[in-house]
């Protein structure tokens, strides 16, 4: 589920950037919500009281009472990794968003195409490829990236072993593939895929992963496999 909010005091824009937000997110096709509030004492309440984290936050910098500046500035304390967008009537703010790692600063009336640009931007590197998000067995799971070891087909569902558990997902490893970076993921035997990321060594037969599971490499994935592997080790070791 990806997770967006709007703070906004004057109901013509935030029904505008709600509507605007919307159609983009379709656009998308993900799980999503959208929680729009009219000022920033109001998204407080529900920022401190709901476990729910916000993947993007819209905020208005000139409102009454707390500014929408001093409401990120607060957002920072506890979250510094939810996208924040500022948008303004005035671009006297624009310097200020550098102080809470802003992604774009958008003036009134808001461009939809603009806006879609930095929203779809902000999805691909802060959640479509960090998150894989499935339902299985009637339950949504958001899983990180990161923490995934290897996908091993099982019948007619795919086996995700993670650092902590093991999840189901219900389809097949072509097509959970397609929903994973191309740059970790890597098909090692027929039914296998590895994240080369959490591979610790190779052998002629084997990868064993950070939690020392031995998984199968077959001869026609080898050598894929070793490139990959290598690469990885030059990225991490110039990150």
């Amino acid at each position: 589920m990806y997770n967006v909010a709007l703070c906004e005091d004057e109901e013509v824009f935030l029904a505008a950037h709600q509507s605007i937000c919307h159609e983009i997110m379709k656009k998308l096709n993900t799980e999503y919500s959208i929680d729009a509030y009219k000022n920033a004492g109001d998204f407080l309440a529900a920022f401190k009281g709901n476990k729910k984290r916000y993947d993007i936050i819209l905020l208005d910098i000139i409102m009454d009472g707390m500014t929408g500046m001093e409401l990120a500035r607060t957002i920072r304390k506890s979250d510094l990794e939810t996208v924040i967008i500022f948008i303004s009537s005035s671009r006297d703010y624009v310097f200020e968003g550098y102080d809470v790692n802003a992604l774009h600063y958008l003036t009134k009336p808001v461009d939809s195409g603009k806006l879609e640009g930095l929203i779809r931007a902000a999805y691909k590197d802060t959640f479509q490829d960090c998150f894989l998000v499935f339902k299985s067995g009637g339950m949504n799971y958001r899983v990180a990236v990161k923490k995934i070891i290897v996908l091993e087909t099982t019948g007619r569902k795919v086996e995700i072993t993670l650092q902590d558990r093991v999840l189901y997902y219900p389809g097949t490893l072509t097509e959970l593939l397609k929903k994973l970076p191309k740059d970790s993921f890597i098909r090692c035997h027929q039914g296998f895929a590895v994240n080369i990321r959490n591979i610790r060594e190779l052998s002629r037969f084997d990868a064993i992963a950070v939690n020392g599971k031995k998984i199968p490499i077959s001869r026609a994935h080898l050598k894929e496999v070793q490139r990959a592997f290598l690469a990885a080790m030059h990225r991490d070791s110039h990150a």
